[in-house]
């Protein structure tokens, strides 16, 4: 591989001690070299990346995405932003028509919250446009499905069926399912449906590492990931077609599997590696089955766990005997309690096995300092706290002063590893930064900041998409442009580090992405 030169830039390094650059020298994927103009010399015939004076930063991280999902996303109905259930409806109508016979229609993205009425919606809604189609349309938050009477009979869901542990059947005043199935309940319609193929699986990967490439990610923390997907990571990196460095933490709905084949975290190359198991605590906080200590605002449901702590406890306990790193979901205050209660007790399992909560949506006062004191890394998604903080407002009233406690956490010694949740919100690293420097959404509210005490400074923002996410998985050869490590970054529009007024970093765009050396993604071309 011939050298690289990157010139004429402005480079934040991430390296607290000689934080900015001018130029780096790349040789097999790595920096070698790195300084002032001056500073670098590289071969003659080593190629150049002149950045025109434009700031380089190293290539972002998602500490949180799902990535088959993003790209099955792209290829679905897309209900983001829909203002009413007939809006929805009207989109539903509209793939329908392009349906064939007997196949089924996909969807995601809706979200009651954002739609007058606040009302969930009912399967007649949908009978109305698709009564012979089965339609599944999963929530924004990934934890209910809105399903019609064709997919309900597929499962045989009927008014005598009841919901298995961790999750729930809406009724309505005859008994009858509505169409809305909660966490695990939504197993019962999607174990029949019809399973991607691998082609359309590796297909909708490469679509969603493209739009990662566009906005300058150059690794994700794949969560959740099944049998299908992590064999078509297999292929593609086998076949030196997957252009993205993977971390992948398993679904515990196949632990035993992945422990009869001996997986461990670390397994793997630069490019694809496991990260660990992902679990779940509970539900969330768009489906409103976040578990929590005390209801929610006029209401008298609390949610709930998705299994009884002790059964978590035996589950991850036998994950980090077996050297699987857990990563546990966990969004209501109760459920961040009885995960951090569950990693206090098992400190002396595997302890240089990394831990970390997912999420971490909403906690008490006095666990806030107990991820700093336990290890326990704190992978959470900023992009959340503008965009639910009306949710989190009408649901759980003054508890939201530590929810998306990011300055709180940092201060008390916690690990930030900022993502995303895609397809749950977008991707884009710059909107999430963003969201946790500003505390305000994209029209800019609320002037002073939602919970403004929580903003974090900028520099801090990008770490938690950079070395934060490496150290959650103890790579540290990642997430810096320094010597040794892999040659990923990212050439800016704009240089939010001197921008007069923060909500422009909303008007930053990624100009080049360079993945170990090579160019993955440019702007116009």
């Amino acid at each position: 591989m011939t050298d690289l030169l990157l010139r004429n830039a402005r480079i934040w390094t991430g390296v607290e001690e000689a934080s900015w650059a001018e130029a780096a020298l790349v040789r097999d994927g790595r920096f070698v070299d790195g300084g002032g103009a001056g500073d670098v010399s590289a071969p003659a015939e080593a190629r150049v990346i002149d950045a025109g004076g434009r700031l380089v930063v190293p290539g972002f991280t998602d500490a949180h995405a799902h990535l088959l999902g993003t790209g099955a996303a792209m290829r679905s109905v897309n209900l983001k932003s829909t203002t009413s259930v007939e809006d929805a409806v009207r989109r539903v109508a509209e793939r329908v028509a392009r349906t064939p016979p007997g196949g089924w229609v996909r969807g995601a993205g809706w979200d009651q919250n954002d739609w007058t009425d606040r009302r969930f919606p009912h399967r007649r809604n949908l009978d109305a446009v698709a009564p012979d189609r089965p339609a599944v349309l999963v929530h924004t938050s990934g934890h209910c499905s809105w399903v019609n009477s064709a997919a309900l009979r597929a499962a045989n869901v009927t008014a005598e069926t009841e919901p298995p542990p961790g999750g729930a059947i809406d009724r309505d005043g005859d008994g009858e399912p509505t169409g809305i199935l909660r966490d695990a309940a939504m197993r019962l319609v999607s174990d029949v449906a019809p399973n991607p193929t691998q082609p359309e699986r590796i297909a909708a990967l490469e679509d969603a590492i493209a739009h990662a490439h566009s906005l300058g990610v150059t690794c994700v923390h794949g969560m959740d990931v099944g049998r299908g997907e992590l064999q078509a990571l297999y292929a593609l990196n086998d076949a030196r077609r997957l252009r993205l460095r993977v971390r992948a933490f398993l679904s515990a709905s196949r632990r035993d599997e992945w422990i009869e084949r001996n997986l461990a975290t670390g397994d793997g190359d630069a490019m694809l590696r496991i990260g660990g198991v992902k679990f779940f605590a509970d539900g969330a906080l768009g489906s409103l089955t976040a578990w929590m200590f005390e209801p929610y605002e006029a209401s008298s449901d609390t949610g709930f766990a998705l299994q009884p702590p002790e059964e978590l406890e035996r589950q991850v306990r036998r994950c980090l005997e077996h050297n699987l790193a857990p990563a546990v979901h966990a969004i209501g205050d109760r459920a961040n309690r009885a995960v951090l209660d569950l990693f206090e007790k098992l400190r002396g399992v595997a302890p240089d096995l990394p831990r970390r909560i997912e999420h971490a949506q909403v906690l008490t006062p006095t666990d806030v300092p107990r991820f700093g004191a336990l290890g326990v890394a704190a992978s959470v998604q900023p992009i959340h706290a503008t965009q639910d903080m009306a949710k989190v407002d009408r649901s759980w009233g003054a508890r939201g002063r530590y929810a998306y406690a990011f300055r709180s956490l940092l201060e008390s010694g916690a690990l930030l590893a900022f993502g995303s949740d895609t397809p749950v919100e977008t991707m884009d690293p710059l909107a999430g930064m963003h969201a946790a420097v500003t505390r305000r959404n994209a029209a800019g509210t609320p002037e002073g900041g939602w919970y403004a005490d929580e903003r974090i400074a900028l520099k801090t923002a990008l770490r938690a998409y950079t070395a934060g996410p490496a150290r959650a998985v103890r790579e540290g050869d990642a997430g810096r442009i320094a010597a040794g490590c892999h040659a990923d970054f990212a050439v800016l529009s704009h240089d939010v580090f001197t921008l007069d007024d923060r909500m422009r970093i909303l008007d930053a765009r990624v100009d080049m992405t360079v993945l170990g050396g090579e160019v993955v993604y440019q702007r116009n071309g």
